[in-house]
């Protein structure tokens, strides 16, 4: 009896296993089956996965644009329209790699860089013999008071770049002006004489182009 008892134990534990081994392959397989599909839609998703970074500055479209993140700066701007003609090229880093939150900005031309590429185009367009023969000689250009119709730059209103155009003053002067001005006021061109670097011969040369 304890024999057959035994047999019977032994028969049904192999059963067990027979079963057992029947259902494993098939858990195997759905296992595999969900972490492929997992696999996928986590790549999906990656994909799909977008940074917000902020492009100002000389560009088409300024403001806020997404892109796909390890995207370049050059890519940012090509999302914001483009640079426009006044952006200066040389001054961005097109390869830098944009994160989320970033800002790329991309400067603008000086008064002075956009008056000679201005020039440039005109002499591509062929506007006329004059203008090709001051775009050749840029060294002869005449100030931008005298080329704008016989305006003039206004000392209590001009800006950085309008001071910069008048003869023999660059940035520092300019900002000796604007800084005198934000003291004292001009009550006649000749207190421009006032500004340290300006004396009598310099203001011979731009008493032509001022105006209060």
């Amino acid at each position: 009896m304890a024999q057959l008892n035994k047999k019977i134990i032994a028969v049904a534990v192999a059963v067990v296993f027979c079963v057992l081994a029947g259902f494993w392959p098939q858990q195997r397989e759905e296992n595999v089956l969900e972490l492929e599909q997992q696999a996928v839609q986590t790549e999906e998703a990656a994909a799909e996965a977008k940074i917000t970074v902020y492009v100002s500055g000389a560009v088409t479209k300024p403001g806020l644009h997404e892109i796909a993140p390890g995207s370049r700066a050059v890519d940012a701007i090509e999302a914001a329209g483009g640079m426009t003609e006044e952006a200066n090229k040389d001054r961005v880093n097109l390869a830098k790699i944009c994160k989320d939150g970033m800002q790329v900005n991309v400067p603008r031309l000086s008064a002075k860089e956009l008056r000679k590429l201005k020039q440039a185009q005109n002499v591509y367009a062929g506007e006329s013999a004059n203008t090709i023969a001051n775009a050749v000689q840029p060294v002869n250009y005449a100030p931008a008071a005298q080329q704008d119709n016989g305006s003039k730059i206004r000392l209590n209103s001009a800006t950085l770049e309008e001071l910069e155009e008048l003869p023999g003053v660059g940035e520092v002067t300019a900002q000796r002006i604007v800084e005198y001005r934000n003291l004292h006021g001009f009550n006649k061109i000749e207190d421009i004489m006032n500004v340290k670097g300006i004396g009598q011969a310099k203001f011979n040369k731009m008493r032509p182009y001022l105006d209060l």
